[in-house]
């Protein structure tokens, strides 16, 4: 009965360990197929039971089955893929210092609204004396008073505090502004540096590719005897040394590319692509609002223009306001020697019953405190922040200069390797492969013409990535887009 039964037995428990789907039908058949006939009636009868009991539980398995496959399978994450107007998006978006920073927007213009409300509201006074010595004024006379009084600022001190909080809140927002402005420099110089590290890992990846099968086909000629010992060596050694170079090359592609994802707000484990080689961009000098790119660059009018640049740089546009906000605060503390006026009205009603309706008015008389002392220290805070405007708008020409600078000679540099034409580094290393296996070179020229080759693509790739880093400076200090620096082709 057990060797009856053990088909059935079987796809139970494939069934049970959901590792298959069949229909219903195909279980029962072959379930019926696998009993044989007994002779006994009885046993044929329990064997039926049996039969139509493991038939239920093989439905009911199966129908679990179908009902499993049915469901959808969770789908792996959607490959991003990013351009450099999409990174620069991203990051602006995503980035964890700028979310933080932009909430001290919101602290300014609260602050904004807290210097727009007169900090002064009237007070009252009471006073009632019902138990007295006295009574001349008969009974259920009480001496009192009610006084009302309100503080004026004689000096318009509202209107400078209302001038400080609006300057305030100016600077906060271009300061935020200028870490806008260097995070999409910063994303600039990422994006950049992973296609730089991504073209070296190519060049490296070919190199490695090309030791490896010459160093197969010489291990092939050194057993028939048409290679010697020597050759095999060195092509190891070089085979062995790109291949750590790959390794390198990896390794440094990979943290590059987990820099830019910390920078645009990206978990290090969701995978993206960065479109673009760097090898395809065509870079060029910017018209600068006064000449086209094909025009010689007057040095005065070059100065002039890194002057207009520089003057509309968000931290100079800052420590502007930060001049508004020192200035609002000296003239607050001048007007603050004037000294507030306390006036209301006044009732009195003495225990005689004399009764009194008038006004009150106080005043502080600056004697010792005479609000100089706060002058001069606000004085000396505004000369501070003027003298750091100027110095701050000097460094930040230096710092332009600079920029434009290095863009220019990165520029030059690569427009003359470009004008000595570039070799294609697949192609030449197959021309010379050929070469090697006809027999027209040794392999000594082969590895030392392919380093040379390899060498060419490292310099062209190393200028490319200057002028690009060049260009993100020229973002960041001189607030020149890079799209003025890419010719669209």
């Amino acid at each position: 009965m057990v060797k009856k039964y053990e088909f059935v037995c079987l796809t139970l428990l494939c069934v049970g360990c959901r590792t298959t789907a069949i229909s219903t039908a195909e279980y029962t058949a072959r379930s019926q197929v696998a009993f044989t006939q007994p002779s006994n009636p009885r046993e044929i009868d329990g064997e039926r039971e049996l039969e139509n009991e493991l038939s239920a539980k093989i439905e009911l398995a199966a129908a679990e089955v179908v009902e499993d496959s049915n469901q959808p399978t969770p789908l792996a994450p959607p490959l991003i893929s990013l351009t450099l107007p999409q990174s620069i998006s991203l990051g602006l978006a995503q980035n964890p210092d700028l979310i933080a920073l932009r909430q001290a927007d919101q602290v300014s213009s609260a602050a904004l609204g807290v210097a727009q409300t007169y900090p002064f509201n009237p007070f009252i006074q009471v006073q009632a004396t019902p138990l007295q010595d006295q009574y001349q004024a008969g009974p259920g006379t009480t001496y009192h008073y009610v006084l009302l009084m309100q503080t004026i600022q004689l000096a318009h001190q509202q209107q400078f505090r209302e001038e400080g909080a609006a300057s305030v809140l100016n600077s906060t927002r271009w300061n935020i502004h200028q870490a806008e402005l260097q995070n999409v420099a910063q994303t600039e110089r990422l994006y950049f540096m992973v296609l730089y590290l991504r073209g070296i890992l190519e060049l490296a990846n070919a190199s490695d590719q090309n030791n490896q099968q010459m160093l197969r086909i010489l291990e092939k000629q050194l057993d028939a005897g048409q290679a010697t010992a020597a050759d095999v060596a060195i092509v190891r050694v070089d085979a062995r040394s790109t291949k750590q170079q790959v390794r390198l090359a990896k390794a440094n592609y990979e943290t590059a590319l987990r820099d830019f994802k910390r920078q645009l707000g990206v978990s290090p484990d969701e995978p993206i692509q960065i479109e673009g080689d760097l090898r395809s961009l065509t870079w060029t000098l910017p018209s600068l609002g006064f000449m086209d790119s094909e025009t010689e660059y007057d040095s005065h009018q070059l100065n002039l223009m890194i002057a207009s640049r520089v003057a509309t740089r968000p931290d100079v546009l800052a420590a502007r306001s930060d001049i508004d906000a020192a200035r609002a605060a000296m003239e607050l503390a001048t007007a603050a020697k004037t000294p507030d006026l306390q006036i209301g009205p006044y009732y009195q009603r003495t225990a005689d019953g004399t009764s009194f309706l008038g006004f009150r008015a106080q005043m502080d008389i600056p004697v010792i405190n005479s609000g100089r002392p706060l002058e001069q220290q606000r004085v000396a805070e505004f000369n501070q922040r003027v003298m750091s405007w100027q110095q701050l708008q000097r460094r930040a020409e230096l710092e332009a200069e600079a920029a434009w600078e290095r863009y220019e000679l990165a520029y030059t540099a690569l427009t003359e390797e470009m004008a000595d034409g570039v070799t294609n580094l697949p192609l030449e290393l197959e021309s010379l492969e050929q070469q090697f296996l006809a027999g027209e070179v040794e392999v000594v020229r082969v590895v030392q013409a392919r380093t040379s080759l390899i060498q060419n693509q490292r310099v062209r790739l190393d200028l490319l990535n200057e002028a690009a880093q060049a260009a993100a400076n020229l973002t960041a200090f001189a607030t020149i887009p890079v799209e003025e620096l890419i010719v669209e082709k």
